[in-house]
């Protein structure tokens, strides 16, 4: 092996630098400490040097996002070759896609860091032209470079030179140290920051937008997701099936319903991670509903876009889609009964939507052989019912074994529009049923009033007509309908039991009254449809019956025709169906109803006060009860 040649002209030019060096600080030295002060040990360890620092604020916020504050604390001794904030800059700079430390990845910036840092502690006056100086980065050495003009490392100049510390020493270069050939990785970005990056997510960026909750979700660097990621191609030819479909312009993301959007994202997501390879036949979604898998093919025709798949993320996994999927409940939605609901533009319908999906009656109303009638409540309607019933909120009708049957009492089998309603006062039936052994359902009563409108079951009004689908029409209506659970009599014997009664003198005279043509209980019990103008026991008092007892000691055939001078028998007459005029009763005699405010209603006896209607349209499965505050007699 060739022996080194020592070139003894160059190394005494440099022994001259070196002890003119010695000289120059031997003098600053003497005259900085008195002549003869020996320097202060240093008090401080390389970390908290460079914390102290203000050249050196980006290095330490490198150290606290490698973790490497602790190592670089301990005992040491190490040497640090400390890049200034403007050699980080630099590098930012220079680096495609870095715009920041953390757009560096742990483990590059990690790498970087160790490279900066030898074991023991090296003085300037250590190091010699053409050094190797190990770093911790295994396998990765330092250059040194000594010359008049100054040291340098890896050709980056030494700006500063032995900042002392207890741990070893700092040496600020100008330059950040990275080994030839390293390349640095950039650090996982999160769903959000992967779609916004990628021009052809930009309609998935902008729907996430519209859902604040999603897109925090896909943010969040703590959250572990898979997004099946539809390119602005898909969203496009999403909004055309939609146009075809519907019947209405859907020109872009802003023309789909807010709840409709946040389905069909949710529909997108699991809510863990899994690369391709790891996706199961079928996979639940935050939307609730499945999703099937077949190799790159979801639900059977929408495709994971080639090599765009398994795209990492720092909170989950992306696989771009070649188009959208749609949950089956809005997908089976559209040109039927459901469609108006779920596809409102204002959202006045979500209570239905979610009542009707809970109900699981969504296959019902889907059915494209069928042919329904719909009558809509609207959300406000909803929250009116709850505000007015025994429901604290709309979670406890969801739970309520009612629930159902509420829906049900909404449709009917056959196709209404408005034009097929008669005017004035009739009936159909819902699909609704109360009586197994019945093979009709329960009736709505409906009150055509031409231009005042139609009314059902005397309330709720229809507000919107005639939307007209594929397999019926839906009107929307301002109230909920409720099926009714009890007979008018079962209304009397309920109320005469009640905490607060209001007919229990009713009840008395209907038990009471003489059955030699039928029992009156009976009777308002059974099948036949009946109004009933039903007096409180306020009214009985002021009729002169100051009891039960005193009801009970009345001649039996004038109680019968007292009562039924308060029925009307074969119709069901709501406050929607009352006109000024006479009224043939049950008994025979006709009553005299004037509409105004409030309605009265005379019977023909000139010595009695008129009746006035304290409350309207108690709903029975067999008619219907008005309360008055007056017994009327019959002539």
């Amino acid at each position: 092996m060739k022996k080194p040649t020592i070139n003894f002209y160059r190394l005494l030019r440099l022994m001259g630098v070196f002890s003119l060096s010695l000289l120059f600080l031997a003098s600053c030295d003497e005259d900085d400490n008195g002549g003869d002060m020996p320097d202060p040990e240093p008090t401080q360890n390389i970390v908290e040097i460079a914390q102290g620092d203000d050249r050196f604020e980006v290095l330490v916020d490198a150290l606290g996002s490698a973790e490497l504050v602790d190592a670089l604390s301990a005992t040491g001794p190490f040497t640090v070759f400390a890049p200034t904030d403007a050699a980080f800059e630099a590098l930012l700079a220079a680096t495609d896609g870095v715009d920041a430390l953390e757009d560096i990845s742990q483990e590059s910036l990690t790498q970087i860091l160790q490279y900066h840092v030898a074991n023991g502690k090296v003085l300037s006056t250590d190091l010699m032209d053409g050094q190797t100086v190990p770093t911790l980065l295994n396998g990765n050495d330092l250059t040194i470079g000594v010359s008049g003009s100054g040291v340098t490392v890896n050709g980056a100049n030494v700006v500063v030179a032995d900042i002392e510390a207890t741990n070893g020493v700092i040496h600020a270069v100008d330059q950040v140290l990275v080994p030839e050939g390293f390349v640095i990785e950039l650090a996982p970005q999160t769903i959000a920051e992967i779609a916004s990056g990628n021009e052809s997510l930009s309609l998935l960026v902008a729907a996430l937008g519209r859902v604040p909750s999603l897109l925090d979700a896909a943010g969040d660097e703590t959250a572990t997701l898979t997004v099946f990621a539809p390119t602005d191609d898909a969203f496009a030819a999403l909004l055309t099936t939609l146009t075809d479909a519907t019947g209405n312009t859907f020109a872009s993301l802003d023309d789909v319903p807010d709840y409709v959007l946040e389905r069909v994202l949710q529909y997108h997501i699991l809510g863990s991670a899994k690369t391709a390879a790891e996706l199961a036949d079928s996979e639940e979604t935050l939307e609730g509903s499945s999703i099937s898998v077949d190799g790159t093919v979801l639900n059977g025709s929408v495709n994971v876009v080639a090599d765009l798949a398994d795209i990492s993320a720092s909170n989950g996994v992306v696989h771009v889609i070649d188009a959208v999927l749609v949950p089956s409940f809005i997908l089976n939605s559209l040109n039927t009964v459901l469609e108006p609901a779920i596809f409102d533009a204002e959202g006045r319908f979500t209570t239905l939507v979610t009542a009707v999906e809970t109900a699981e009656l969504a296959g019902a109303l889907t059915n494209a052989d069928a042919t329904l009638t719909v009558f809509a409540p609207t959300n406000d309607a909803f929250t009116a019912y709850i505000d007015a019933s025994d429901f604290a909120d709309a979670s406890e009708l969801l739970a309520s074994d009612m629930l159902g049957n509420i829906l049900l009492y909404h449709v009917l089998g056959a196709t209404v529009p408005s034009s097929a309603i008669v005017a004035g006062a009739s009936s159909a039936p819902t699909l609704y049923e109360d009586d197994d052994e019945d093979e009709v359902g329960e009736v709505v009563y409906i009150s055509n009033n031409g231009e005042d409108g139609i009314f059902l079951n005397g309330g709720p009004q229809v507000i919107i007509p005639d939307l007209e689908e594929g397999n019926g029409v839906v009107h929307v209506i301002d109230g909920v309908l409720v099926p009714p659970m009890n007979s008018i009599a079962e209304i009397v014997v309920a109320s005469a039991g009640a905490d607060a009664p209001e007919f229990t003198l009713l009840l008395a005279a209907l038990q009471t009254a003489d059955d030699t043509d039928g029992d009156l209980v009976e009777l308002l019990s059974g099948d036949g449809t009946f109004t009933v103008f039903a007096p409180t026991d306020a009214a009985f008092n002021a009729a002169g019956f100051a009891d039960v007892a005193a009801v009970e000691a009345a001649d039996p055939a004038t109680l019968r025709a007292i009562l039924l001078y308060h029925v009307v028998s074969g119709a069901a007459v709501f406050s929607t169906d009352l006109a000024s005029g006479a009224v043939t009763t049950a008994g025979g005699g006709d009553v005299t109803v004037t509409v105004a405010d409030p309605v009265t209603i005379a019977d023909l006896n000139a010595d009695s006060a008129d009746a006035t209607v304290t409350s309207v349209n108690i709903l029975a499965t067999n008619g219907v009860v008005h309360v008055i505050d007056q017994v009327l007699l019959p002539e």
